[in-house]
């Protein structure tokens, strides 16, 4: 290794390899340097390997666990309609399962002005349209109510239908919101409709505010309205839900008893809509939770059991360049196994989850354990790993529902034992989350932080830059020396030369 920059010609005088030579002495002088390098790599692997560890548990505790903290991981449904056609029907989590009778007799609806039949050419500008069939002679304006905001709208007779509606679909109120109108005219039927996005009888349009005759003959002949009756309202549903009649319904999705129900058409008599529970949806997220569980757990007792190969140290720079990429590969996956070997902060979660996934949980049920619902450990070797006996699972959900939801939610106290296990393991994963950012920081946060890890990282720098420059100064020493040697042989044998020439020439 060479610690200056400076090119020498050396051995002239000794025939010596001198940077050879140095090289040797500063292989030995290097030993303490080399062990600060290879430290810090040590050291760089461990803060990647913590952080990572960091990340894991953060999302398996805001996915994972969070998923489990839900009421709607144990409260599955399946819903049925007699009249699927008139109402439909999703299950939420708060949902109550039963059977309902619901009879639509009115459906939500927004205000609405249909035009009658009026021939326009949607190609065509309203002036140059054919007389009688909406022909506009001069330019004019619509004044409208919408929900109490009023606009005008300027109509020109260079604009086309098309033109009309687009202004009336971009209309907007004062404050610059859209006034959610929805203008159409379709060419086939050659029909104009406008409508209001909000359905109920909040929903209001207001055409009459303008009464000129420009304005009477557009919405008239142009548009084919109504000019008697301007103003249009919507209404509300009318629902008659288990015997109970809503009114106050202003659209046709609603939430009744938990469920969410969505109203089609008017139903012929009353619909039958059973909601019951999905055992086998339960079923199959508590066993999705016990197998993300597992690999979790899994993954962590391999690496704090990984063994430590201590004849494999970090490779330094010369060394990987007198070996191939594979050769590397081996080596470090060899250097970086045992990193976390028996690692207090890994070790303690796992200790803590086995621990919380074993406790009993006082939830006034006999199904107050994993174990009473059929999962369980089999054996001391398996680390921990749980197994899960579906047909006892399935027994304890048919019969105890929400003892089986609070066993892994129920919020508590849990040094009095009644916090559900999920809530123990968030705890867990939470404490080791904070060791884990107080040891090494987190992924993105540069390497040298003020995490325990990262302030070791910032010192072995220093040191690596202090003994580089003393080492440095070490090799020019030597090379000085080597100089100097040089030099006087090179004197020594001109000296020589002179004697040998001297004795010869008095002979």
């Amino acid at each position: 290794m060479n610690y200056s920059s400076i090119t020498r010609l050396t051995g002239f005088a000794s025939g010596m390899d001198t940077d050879s030579i140095v090289k040797k002495l500063m292989n030995a002088e290097s030993i303490s340097l080399n062990k600060l390098k290879q430290n810090q790599q040590k050291q760089t692997w461990l803060s990647d390997t913590y952080r990572q560890w960091n990340a894991d548990l953060l999302a398996f505790r805001s996915n994972t666990v969070l998923n489990m903290s839900l009421s709607k991981t144990y409260n599955t449904f399946d819903v049925t309609s007699s009249q699927e056609n008139s109402v439909s029907a999703t299950a939420s989590g708060t949902s109550l399962a039963g059977t309902y009778s619901v009879e639509v007799k009115q459906l939500a609806s927004s205000a609405t002005f249909a035009g009658d039949k009026v021939g326009l050419d949607p190609t065509k500008s309203l002036g140059n349209s054919v007389q009688g069939a909406g022909q506009l002679t001069a330019d004019t304006s619509i004044v409208m109510k919408v929900n109490n905001e009023t606009v005008t709208l300027d109509i020109k007779t260079t604009d086309t239908i098309k033109d009309v509606v687009t202004k009336i679909n971009s209309a907007k109120d004062s404050t610059g919101k859209s006034l959610g109108l929805q203008a159409f005219y379709d060419p086939t039927l050659q029909q104009f409709i406008l409508k209001t996005k909000e359905t109920g009888v909040s929903s209001k349009i207001d055409l009459s505010m303008n009464t000129s005759p420009e304005s009477q003959a557009f919405l008239k002949n142009t548009l084919g309205l109504d000019t008697t009756n301007l103003v249009a309202t919507g209404q509300n549903a009318n629902v008659i839900f288990n015997g109970n009649e809503i009114t106050t319904l202003t659209s046709n999705q609603a939430t009744i008893m938990g469920i969410n129900f969505s109203f089609k058409s008017p139903t012929i008599g009353a619909t039958t809509v059973t909601v019951s529970q999905n055992t086998d949806g339960v079923v199959k997220n508590i066993k999705d939770f016990v197998d993300q569980y597992n690999g979790l757990l899994e993954k962590i007792n391999k690496v704090v059991s990984d063994p430590v190969y201590r004849d494999f140290q970090p490779l330094l720079e010369e060394q990987k360049s007198e070996m191939s990429e594979k050769q590397i590969e081996i080596w470090e996956e060899k250097a970086k196994s045992g990193l976390v070997r028996s690692d207090s902060i890994l070790s303690g979660v796992v200790t803590k989850m086995r621990s919380a996934m074993t406790s009993i949980v006082d939830n006034g049920s006999s199904y107050h354990s994993l174990s009473s619902i059929g999962i369980s450990s089999r054996s001391y070797q398996d680390k921990g790993k749980l197994y899960v006996d579906e047909t006892k699972l399935r027994e304890a959900i048919q019969a105890d529902p929400d003892a089986v939801e609070k066993l892994f939610s129920q919020l508590g106290d849990p040094s009095k034992g009644t916090s559900g296990i999920i809530n123990r393991i968030s705890e867990t994963l939470q404490d080791g989350i904070k060791e884990l950012t107080n040891k090494a920081g987190y992924t993105g946060n540069n390497q040298y932080d003020q995490s325990i890890i990262g302030k070791l990282l910032s010192n072995t720098q220093t040191d690596i830059s202090r003994q580089t420059v003393k080492l440095q100064r070490k090799e020019e020493q030597y090379y000085r020396q080597f100089a100097a040697m040089e030099q006087a042989m090179s004197r020594l044998s001109s000296q020589s030369s002179w004697l040998s020439q001297q004795m010869g020439g008095g002979m």
